[in-house]
């Protein structure tokens, strides 16, 4: 059952639509060098609603760029803290929806105030340099022309792009061609059939070499097993997602 527009509106006004953090692993060390941030719904009794289960409501009622802009806040604010407690760079993942490229004046405050992550600051591994924004390549189809302009009050303040569920639609290359994409995100359901496919396997081998040719980092989604981990790392896949190295978490 789909949640009311009022009982969003008001979790919304009242602060209770929260990021929960997933982290995002190197598949060599299994050391966390990411994370996502994950748009989580707090009930009045405390518990959490997935971003799945509203997110339909939220876009009837023209909410995305707010939901979108609540969280990023709260990236941001959470990557300050860390740094302020001198623990390591972390790199921070945040989706962000065609509604909130759409909205130049949430746009250009959340660029106004990117700069309290650090992106611009220096770290030993220069992949961990800046926030990152996911864009998802099924809902963007109709505004790949458009989408490089869209970005850019962000792209100028140092966030960098990251390409979501690749392999799910027809576009995926040109994303490649036209943005600069500095992370790639796997698709799940090709990352499940790793190792009982070998057409699957053929093609995560390749996307791997593409990326890294172009210097981009492979990201795979859902990894629910230390046996898909191995089996994705040997086909050259940097970085990984899922269960298997921890669920959502709020704080």
């Amino acid at each position: 059952m789909s949640p009311s527009l009022a009982s969003l509106q008001a979790a919304l006004a009242e602060g209770r639509i929260q990021a929960a953090y997933q982290p995002i692993v190197a598949l060599d060390t299994g050391a966390i060098v990411a994370e996502e941030a994950l748009a989580r719904w707090v009930t009045l009794d405390g518990a959490l609603i997935p971003a799945g289960a509203f997110i339909e409501t939220a876009a009837a009622a023209g909410l995305l760029a707010a939901i979108d802009e609540a969280v990023l806040t709260q990236t941001l604010a959470r990557c300050h803290d860390r740094r302020v407690a001198g623990l390591a760079p972390r790199l921070h993942f945040v989706n962000i929806s065609t509604a909130l490229l759409c909205a130049p004046e949430r746009l250009a405050r959340l660029a106004g105030v990117v700069a309290t992550c650090g992106t611009r600051d220096a770290t030993d591994d220069p992949r961990l340099r800046s926030l990152v924004v996911e864009i998802t390549e099924r809902e963007l189809i109709p505004h790949l022309q458009a989408l490089a302009g869209m970005l850019h009050p962000l792209l100028a303040a140092g966030v960098r792009l990251a390409l979501d569920d690749f392999g799910s639609g027809y576009s995926s290359f040109l994303y490649l061609a036209d943005l600069p994409i500095s992370f790639l995100k796997i698709e799940q359901a090709l990352i499940a059939r790793v190792g009982y496919d070998r057409r699957v396997d053929a093609m995560i081998r390749s996307i791997g070499r593409l990326a890294e040719d172009l210097g981009i980092v492979t990201i795979a989604e859902g990894i629910e097993s230390t046996a898909s981990a191995r089996a994705v790392a040997a086909l050259g896949i940097s970085w990984g997602q899922g269960y298997h190295f921890g669920r959502p978490i709020h704080d």
